[in-house]
C-alpha cells in the first residue's frame, strides 16, 4: 500500500489509500512520455470517457511531452444498450461533446482512449468496435487502472496501464460512489459499511 494521500489527508470513508498522490504523479509522468515517443509524427487523438478519466486524463495530457504534431483532445460519453438476454453491453453509443461529427473526428486517425479503470472488458471491447467502426487508422487504451482479476474479455489490448488493481471498490482521482469521492487527490478503498448500508 502506498502513503496517505498528501495534504488533505484521508476521508473518513477510506479504509485504506492503494495509490498515493506522488505515486500517481509519477506513474502518470511516465506514461505521458512513452504516449509521446509512441505517437511522434501520427497526429493523436486523444478521447476522455466521462466522467470518471477527468483528473487521469487532465494529468495525463499535461505530460505527454513534447506534444505530438496535430495532437487534439476531445471527451466523449459512453452508454450500453442492454438487449433482450441478461447480457450487459451488448452494444455502446459512443457520443462525443461539441457536436462534432463522429465519422469526421475520427476517420483516419490514431486515436488513444482514455479510461479511468477496466475491469470486464465488456464496455471497453464495445467501445472499440465503434471506433474502428467510425474509420479509426487505430485505437489504443490508456486506462489509469486496470481490474485484470474481474476481466472476462480475454483478448483485450491495453496499450498503457498506470496500476493493476486489486478486486476492491476503489475511489478518488475522478472515480465515484454516487457521484460523491471523486475529487479526493488519491485512490482509496471504499469502507465496506458506507456502500452495504447504502
Amino acid at each position: 500500500m502506498e502513503g496517505k494521500g498528501g495534504g488533505n489527508g484521508l476521508n473518513k470513508d477510506v479504509a485504506d489509500v492503494l495509490y498515493s498522490r506522488d505515486a500517481i504523479s509519477k506513474r502518470v509522468s511516465a506514461l505521458g512520455k512513452e504516449i509521446a515517443e509512441d505517437f511522434k509524427g501520427k497526429r493523436p487523438l486523444i478521447v476522455g470517457i466521462l466522467k470518471g478519466c477527468f483528473m487521469f486524463f487532465s494529468d495525463l495530457c499535461k505530460e505527454i511531452d513534447p506534444v505530438p504534431d496535430g495532437c487534439e483532445v476531445h471527451f466523449a460519453k459512453a452508454r450500453s444498450y442492454e438487449g433482450n438476454t441478461c447480457e450487459s453491453n451488448q452494444s455502446v453509443k459512443l457520443t462525443f461533446l461539441g457536436g462534432e461529427d463522429e465519422g469526421e473526428l475520427i476517420r483516419g486517425r490514431h486515436v488513444v482512449l482514455v479510461e479511468d479503470i477496466v475491469d470486464t472488458g465488456n464496455t471497453l471491447k464495445a467501445m472499440l468496435g465503434a471506433l474502428k467502426g467510425l474509420g479509426a487508422k487505430s485505437v489504443t487504451v490508456a486506462t489509469f487502472l486496470d481490474k485484470k482479476c474481474r476481466r472476462t474479455v480475454p483478448d483485450l489490448e491495453l496499450g498503457y496501464v498506470g496500476f493493476e488493481c486489486p478486486d476492491a471498490f476503489v475511489i478518488g482521482y475522478g472515480m465515484d460512489y454516487g457521484e460523491k469521492y471523486r475529487t479526493l487527490p488519491y485512490v482509496g478503498v471504499l469502507k465496506e459499511d458506507v456502500y452495504q448500508t447504502s
